[in-house]
């Protein structure tokens, strides 16, 4: 008995470093990331959503949480928490005869943020494939709210 724990558990080793040496274990699993849906509705990479950015027809939403924002966002941005509980209601009180470029951390809650704005009849909306995450790694600068000036003497 104690042959076969042993044969088990090198073939065990074995087996998972040649896994681990061919890189074939699967990633962790995430969620999949949803596609924005709906009238007027696009899903967009950095270039193109850059390019639309550039017009001046848009409206940058950050629906990402105020704390998240306040690190860093998009120049322009505005900030509509996503998971907050008054998404709809504060989304609703945006002029819907624009434009809105969309985006989050990784492009998860934009792309519902857009479909649910499309719901809301707005006129169009783009959501920014792989969040700020992407933008920020095609070398895009974020920009974040200036910090309270320490008073003299502290």
């Amino acid at each position: 008995m104690k042959r076969l724990t042993l044969l088990v558990s090198i073939l065990a080793a074995v087996c998972a470093t040649t896994l681990f040496a061919q890189n074939t274990i699967p990633p962790f699993p995430t969620r999949p990331v949803p596609k924005a849906e709906g009238a007027g509705t696009q899903n967009l990479d950095v270039a193109a959503w850059e390019k639309l950015r550039a017009g001046t027809n848009w409206v940058v939403l950050d629906v990402r949480s105020p704390a998240e924002f306040a690190e860093g966002h998009v120049p322009g941005a505005l900030n509509v928490d996503f998971r907050s509980k008054t998404f709809a209601e504060e989304v609703a009180k945006l002029d819907q005869s624009k434009s809105y470029l969309v985006y989050c951390g990784s492009g998860y809650r934009s792309a519902r943020a857009c479909t649910q704005m499309s719901g809301l009849k707005f006129k169009e909306t783009a959501n920014l494939l792989g969040g700020i995450g992407a933008w920020t790694d095609a070398g895009n600068k974020m920009v974040s709210p200036a910090k309270p000036a320490e008073k003299p003497g502290k």
